[in-house]
């Protein structure tokens, strides 16, 4: 995976090749129906199979992007196709004594995740149970089955018994520092397992899924093979149910990249699989049984790897359309109508359609890997329609209108199209398909030619080549277009040009779409004219003829499923939901949790809204997961404060791992040096800490001028992120030429040491008077930072990639409070926030601050919310001189702790390390921005934010009520909820700090801060009720020691 975020896009990578399967199987079953008659086996009947005419581009699109899974092989490669791939990971598994060598790498890096492989396995077993025959056809059958194989073998040996299951190979954090082939990678394959002492129910779950649904597969042409997998699939389940908890909590490490939110829904999932390949009523029940609980009746999901509901209910309503004995069961009707509702969002002209399309109609729900939403919607859709035809069923209702099977076939067709080819760029997205198609594909193995001779590090300039791939890694299903269906064809742009076998394997389902002749009723029959109720087919070897379904009462499912986000999860993706009309928005109810009821509602309402929106749901057994309905909050319920995505959808934290300060640090020796200043220092230290995320070092000049210009810059997908301040290192003329050509330096800290590096810098003019107009709005003298730090600055400035040895540290006694990001957002989780509400200032808190913050608490839990907690968080960089000092408000706010002014309990003190500008609404966007990266969804602005008087009039600088105003409209922070600043004033009648009454305005004193600072110097009380005692007492003693120290300098110069 490169550079790219591990939390966004490692998450939904392998469900991109989950993609490019079901693509390719879906190619198959509309592109080799014939008008042929094939016996039922079972009833002698002639079955007269769905009318279609051969596609030869859905049958080229299969051929191709089987390939993929080739070259996504570990181990030792048998009859390897793919020339410029060899064997590899041979060694996976020996530090436990086993062999783990063959697997499937995950994406374009060399990790192996057995949650998501697993659940790769499940697919292609599904895909190959249905449509085998027509994959046969193509010749493709036996490559599917041996892909598959390839993945089972694997699981069979990360299991050597019953409760140990190995999960991982590879440590991602130091796979992602290289860029090599996997034929030659050195890093260490460190393995990952979950046991009864750490137990993973999720990943468990999954892997009995994949092994017993690919003991259907192979019941018949392997049997021993076929009852070695069952036994594992029992025995995972067992280890699933019997030892719950999830391998998230219980390995944090997963977090950062397949983190689950939950086991409820794997444990049906698996379940289900477990019946069809046994029919064992056991499993069956467990399902009925358990899925009030976990089956979030009612309100439809996307499918994804963390979220498997959408593809139980498909999987048992199944059973629901062809099995009569079953059809009434009380406990499967939620998951056909849940299905049913899905359907009927899918469907353009529906009343309840998304309206998450691109104009050039395909289906757009997150901008990570963006086609695994409509590919996986594309197969469950053509699923649905043969449920449908097959049993009968001539309309699916959504609302007040009706819809054929035909209509979900037209739907599936037009995503399928677009991926090959048909939109606006014209572009195939499948790699090897067609005339044009992505050349520089994210991706080592192809990236780097087969007979260089690189090693983890020198790798590096293949991924910053300029020249395309040498290698063409055909069948690789890219991440898809931006939401405008533009595409951009570059190998750093892993956001939309990386491919994985998750993508591969739903492509194999999506390429079925063909061009279907239905008749008029739209129903099967038989020769006789019977309708057909029943269709099942048995998995043959690859030399059975017939190219009809044939029935297999073992397996008794006909159909795929739907899509996915990328995620959830994990801080990573940007999470979503799609919010129902017909239920209360002041409510949210957990995916998992139970509804009130899931039957006779309005029908569904599909708008796709960011999670960042809503309360976070969720114990991790009902998870947080995109839902079609507002959820409620049930009493018990542990929730999840990261409520937020941060900026880019990633934090960004530039700590050299330990494993390399000693490397670094002997490198920056050589390199040239540039000397900070207190306030560079304070900005190194808010950039490498992610307060600034996605910016990753000081500013190039083109991210420079966005910043002064559009108050913003734009990501490589497109979207907008605001940045109002920029964020730069200025430098001299000798230091500049002292850098001369070098691409790196090292940061010297003002006390002489060396903090860190930049790396790949690039120096260009500092223009200090347009810099100073666009961000005060005056170039006016006796603004304080500008007289501070950019008057005696350098004349050039210098951007590049940051790079810090260890975390900035002060010794000022005051370094415990100052949290990071990532320890914020901790925090929040830990304290079980559902909103978290900040409030900056530079000045003490009196009563009237707390009343504000108390007010807005109270607010928060009357709007449904239950633990909204406060971050309290004064700033602590640069500030002018006349202001407070940042040791005499820590320790007022303290005190204000102390008294009960603000309840410790529900409030979290911090210091926010950044540098005060004075810029008013400029700042305020900026002030703002970087409590979206701590993790705050919720704002308090003030009169005037960030503002101060004119430095040469008698004047503010800024209209006062500006900043709130502008900070509703600041592009890039529509996710923020703005809570405007009420005001507050001392009520002279009652004694007391209140919310100023117009009609009483001449009994409210207004006690600026200004007037504060003048009674604590003079040692005149304020009124009672304005400040906590001990808090007033703190600023008494400080300006106190101010009188001492100024009569004291007074006598000294006398004395002299």
């Amino acid at each position: 995976m490169g550079e790219k975020s591990s939390s966004r896009c490692c998450c939904c990578s392998w469900f991109i090749g989950i993609i490019v399967l079901i693509a390719v199987v879906l190619a198959i079953v509309f592109t080799i129906r014939h008008n042929k008659s094939n016996k039922h086996p079972d009833d002698g009947a002639d079955i007269v199979p769905l009318p279609g005419s051969i596609d030869k581009n859905y049958a080229d699109a299969l051929k191709i992007a089987m390939q993929f899974f080739d070259i996504q092989k570990s181990g030792k490669l048998e009859n390897n196709k793919i020339t410029w791939r060899g064997d590899s990971g041979l060694e996976d598994g020996s530090e436990a004594g086993l062999d783990l060598s063959k697997g499937l790498y995950d994406a374009g890096d060399h990790m192996k995740f057995g949650f998501p492989m697993a659940f790769t396995a499940t697919l292609i077993s599904w895909s190959i149970l249905e449509y085998g025959h027509h994959m046969d056809s193509v010749n493709q059958l036996d490559p599917a089955k041996d892909s598959l194989k390839w993945i089972t073998d694997f699981l069979i040996h990360a299991h050597p018994s019953a409760n140990v299951l190995y999960i991982q190979v590879g440590d991602p954090e130091t796979d992602h520092k290289c860029w090599d082939r996997p034929e030659t990678m050195s890093t260490k394959r460190t393995l990952t397992k979950i046991d009864t002492e750490t137990p993973g129910t999720e990943v468990a779950a999954e892997t009995a899924a994949a092994m017993a649904a690919a003991s259907l597969v192979f019941k018949q042409s392997d049997p021993k093979y076929s009852s070695t997998l069952l036994k594992h699939a029992k025995q995972l389940f067992g280890f699933a149910d019997n030892h719950r908890g999830s391998y998230s909590v219980n390995i944090p490490k997963v977090q950062s990249y397949y983190n689950s939110t939950g086991y409820g829904d794997e444990l049906l999932w698996a379940a289900s699989w477990l019946y069809h390949a046994t029919e064992d009523k056991t499993y069956l029940d467990f399902v009925s049984k358990n899925g009030d609980e976990f089956g979030n009746f009612g309100s439809p999901s996307w499918f994804s790897w963390d979220n498997k509901l959408p593809g139980t209910q498909i999987l048992l309503s199944r059973l629901t359309f062809f099995k009569k004995d079953l059809s009434g069961r009380k406990g499967l009707q939620g998951y056909k109508e849940t299905a049913e509702a899905v359907m009927c969002g899918l469907i353009p002209s529906s009343p309840t359609a998304t309206s998450s399309r691109t104009e050039g109609g395909l289906i757009w729900v997150a901008e990570w890997n963006a086609l695994q939403q409509p590919v996986s919607s594309s197969f469950l859709a053509t699923l649905y329609s043969d449920y449908m035809l097959t049993s009968g069923i001539e309309n699916l209702a959504c609302g007040d209108t009706s819809f054929k099977p035909s209509d979900l076939r037209k739907f599936a067709r037009s995503q399928a199209d677009y991926m090959l080819g048909k939109n606006p760029e014209k572009m195939s997205y499948l790699v090897g398909y067609g005339d044009k198609y992505p050349e520089y594909v994210h991706h080592r193995g192809a990236s780097i030619p087969a007979d260089a001779n690189t090693g983890c590090k020198d790798g590096f300039e293949w991924l910053n080549s300029e020249e395309p791939n040498p290698n063409v890694a055909y069948g690789a299903l890219v991440g898809g277009p931006f939401l405008n269906d533009t595409f951009i064809d570059a190998r750093n742009n892993s956001m939309q040009n990386e491919p994985s076998t998750y993508n591969s394997a739903l492509v194999v389902g999506s390429n079925s779409i063909h061009k279907p002749k239905i008749p008029a009723t739209e129903k099967r029959r038989d020769k006789s004219g019977k309708r057909v109720d029943d269709v099942f087919h048995s998995v043959r070897s690859s030399s059975c003829s017939s190219n009809h379904v044939q029935p297999n009462l073992s397996f008794t499912v006909h159909s795929l499923h739907s899509t996915s986000l990328a995620d959830l999860y994990s801080p990573r993706s940007m999470s979503l939901l799609i919010r129902s009309s017909y239920l209360s928005q002041s409510h949210i109810q957990p995916r998992n949790s139970k509804p009130s009821s899931h039957t006779n509602q309005t029908p569904l309402k599909l708008v796709f809204l960011s999670s960042f929106n809503h309360n976070p749901l969720v114990s991790l057994v009902n998870k947080r997961n995109p839902t079609m309905q507002p959820p409620t909050f049930p009493p018990s319920m542990t929730v999840k404060s990261s409520l937020i995505d941060p900026d880019g959808g990633e934090l960004v934290e530039l700590m050299v791992s330990e494993s390399e300060i000693k490397l670094k640090k002997a490198e920056s020796e050589t390199m040239p040096k540039v000397k900070l200043t207190k306030i560079d220092l304070e900005w190194v230290h808010v950039i490498s800490e992610g307060w600034a995320s996605p910016l990753k070092g000081f500013m190039r000049e083109d991210e420079y001028l966005q910043s002064l210009h559009f108050n913003s810059l734009r990501l490589k997908d497109g979207s907008l992120v605001n940045m109002s301040l920029p964020i730069v290192l200025a430098i001299d003329d000798d230091t500049k030429e002292q850098i001369g050509v070098s691409k790196n330096v090292a940061l010297v800290s003002p006390q002489g040491d060396v903090i860190g590096s930049l790396r790949s810098v690039e120096i260009y003019k500092h223009n200090k008077e347009e810099r100073i107009a666009r961000t005060w709005g005056t170039t006016s003298p006796g603004l304080p930072y500008v007289e501070e730090h950019i008057t005696p600055s350098g004349n050039w400035l210098i951007g590049g990639d940051l790079e810090i040895f260890q975390p900035i540290k002060y010794n000022d006694g005051l370094d415990h409070y100052r949290l990071s990001p990532k320890q914020l957002r901790k925090e929040f989780d830990n304290r079980q926030a559902d909103a978290v509400f900040a409030f900056q200032l530079r000045n003490p808190v009196h009563n009237g601050h707390a009343l504000l913050m108390n007010d807005t608490r109270k607010r928060l839990l009357e709007m449904g919310y239950k633990n909204p907690i406060l971050l309290l968080h004064p700033l602590g960089g640069f500030t002018k001189a006349d202001d407070v000092p940042l040791d005499v408000r820590m320790e007022q706010h303290s005190k204000v702790l102390e008294d009960g002014v603000l309840d410790p309990e529900t409030t979290i003190v911090s210091i926010f390390p950044s540098p005060m500008h004075y810029a008013g609404p400029t700042e305020v966007q900026w002030h703002a921005k970087a409590r979206i990266n701590a993790g705050a969804n919720f704002y308090i602005v003030g009169r005037d934010p960030a503002g101060m008087g004119h430095p040469t009039e008698k004047r503010d600088l800024y209209d006062p009520d500006h900043g709130k105003k502008v900070l509703s409209m600041a592009p890039g922070l529509e996710k923020l909820n703005i809570l405007p600043f009420r005001v507050a004033a001392y009520d002279t009648v009652e004694k007391k700090m209140a919310f100023f009454d117009p009609s009483r305005a001449k009994e409210f004193l207004f006690i600026s801060g200004t007037k504060m600072r003048t009674y604590a110097r003079t040692g005149e009380s304020p009124p009672d009720g304005f400040m906590c005692p001990s808090g007033w007492n703190v600023l008494v003693k400080y300006y106190e020691s101010l009188q001492e120290s100024d009569e004291s300098s007074k006598q000294q110069q006398a004395v002299v």
